[in-house]
């Protein structure tokens, strides 16, 4: 038992020591849903259809059905091209790599219908970066949310066709903002906000096998507030204006990751093909804006016009996504997949900036899995599809502040394209 336990708790620390240099990139919002190379390769579809440790992010009732005792790890490379066009200037994202790292593990407690499972993994997160000297810089220098959940969670199954799960999640988060400030003919000013919270998370699963062919999955997770109540202020007067630094706190800013419904249906159309679709519900409405309050107020231009804090209106709304995966065996050992999905952005176009440049998107995705004794390596692809966007809001103009001083050199619509890449690679180990 020592040993099993050593097993499973050495590779946990490997990753959230990796989780600390580790940053992520943003989907639907800033969510990232698929955590490992099968769900990537399956459009994302998992929650009736998991079958392994990662049960316990996409329904910890799915931990029940797990062959063994299991460890899994692995990352995902992700790869962005994006950027926004505004009156025939372009601004690109310059942060267009980031690797995604996870781990999870599950042991069926001996002689009792309860399994146990732990996660390490980044469910949300963003990073977009831009030029200085370019017209975004008003909206967005350096935007960056990075997450880690360490969960561990229990399912029990009191009847065959029946098991429930849950889990507790400690969620560690770090946030950085940095853009310009327009201070007219004085030239631009500079602020950058960084910060880390801390914050607690709860999923529930429910699994339902009416017989072999046949698997109704319902998972929930819950809303994490990231309250950012100490955050580091550096603030850059107009350089006309001699460039003073100022650093200060800030409080008040808040961050909601938010909760969310998923239910899946797998079909096992026969022993080596299997079906899968999911429907996804987020409630991104509960993010209405972004703000900050300044106690000791930044001087302003010239130490004048001191600024008391900053109010970002988002108004999201809520958002869905229809997933849809396929399986099938193609020899004894080797599995081939593929799906796709469908995501509404909840992001409105009076909001839309180049911090999250998000869009309804399509997913076109495939992959492999092969098994060798307990060993089983999967692959996935998942290429992100972003509709363009055409905006005319003020978000370029005045940084989305309404208060703020608008910058007289950007005029016209935004236009913005996003595509995105995601290679998986995970292999477990049954023990």
């Amino acid at each position: 038992m020592v040993r099993q336990r050593n097993r499973i708790l050495v590779p946990l620390v490997l990753f959230c020591f990796i989780y600390g240099f580790a940053t992520s990139i943003y989907a639907g919002g800033y969510a990232i849903p698929p955590q490992t190379a099968k769900a990537e390769s399956m459009g994302g579809a998992a929650t009736a259809g998991v079958d392994d440790p990662s049960a316990v992010y996409v329904n910890p009732a799915a931990l029940s059905i797990v062959d063994g005792n299991q460890v899994m790890a692995g990352l995902t490379y992700v790869n962005t091209i994006s950027g926004v066009k505004n009156s025939g200037a372009k601004s690109r994202n310059l942060h267009d790599d980031d690797f995604l790292p996870n781990f999870f593990a599950s042991y069926h407690i001996p002689d009792t219908k309860i399994t146990l499972g732990i996660g390490s993994y980044t469910p949300f997160g963003l990073a977009t970066s831009y030029q200085p000297d370019s017209f975004t810089r008003y909206a967005a220098i350096r935007s960056e949310l990075r997450t880690i959940f360490v969960t561990p969670s229990v399912s029990w199954e009191p009847l065959p066709y029946l098991s429930v799960g849950g889990g507790v999640s400690f969620v560690h988060s770090s946030a950085l903002l940095s853009r310009a400030l327009f201070f007219g003919p004085f030239g631009d000013g500079k602020i950058r906000i960084t910060d880390t919270a801390n914050g607690y998370a709860y999923n529930l699963g429910l699994l339902v096998r009416p017989n072999d062919q046949l698997r109704f999955g319902l998972s929930y997770k819950s809303k994490v507030n990231l309250n950012f109540d100490s955050a580091d202020v550096v603030f850059a007067d107009a350089s006309g204006a001699g460039g003073a630094v100022t650093r200060t706190k800030a409080n008040g800013i808040n961050v909601p990751l938010p909760p969310t419904i998923n239910f899946g249906v797998h079909w096992q159309v026969n022993r080596d093909w299997g079906l899968e679709f999911q429907y996804d519900y987020v409630r991104w409405s509960q993010f209405e804006h972004l703000k900050a309050n300044f106690p000791v107020p930044l001087p302003g231009l010239l130490g004048g016009f001191p600024i008391t804090g900053f109010f970002l209106p988002q108004n999201w709304k809520d958002a869905s996504t229809l997933r849809f995966g396929t399986s099938y065996k193609l020899v004894q050992n080797l599995e081939a997949r593929a799906g796709f999905a469908l995501e509404e952005t909840p992001i409105p176009a009076s909001t839309l900036g180049p911090a999250i440049p998000g869009a309804d998107y399509l997913s076109l995705t495939a992959g492999l899995g092969y098994s060798w004794n307990r060993i089983k390596v999967d692959v996935g692809y998942m290429a992100v599809f972003y509709k363009t966007r055409t905006v005319n809001n003020n978000v370029l103009e005045t940084g989305g502040d309404p208060n703020a001083l608008p910058f007289p050199g950007v005029s016209g619509k935004d236009k913005y394209k996003v595509f995105q890449n995601l290679v998986g690679l995970h292999a477990s180990y049954r023990f």
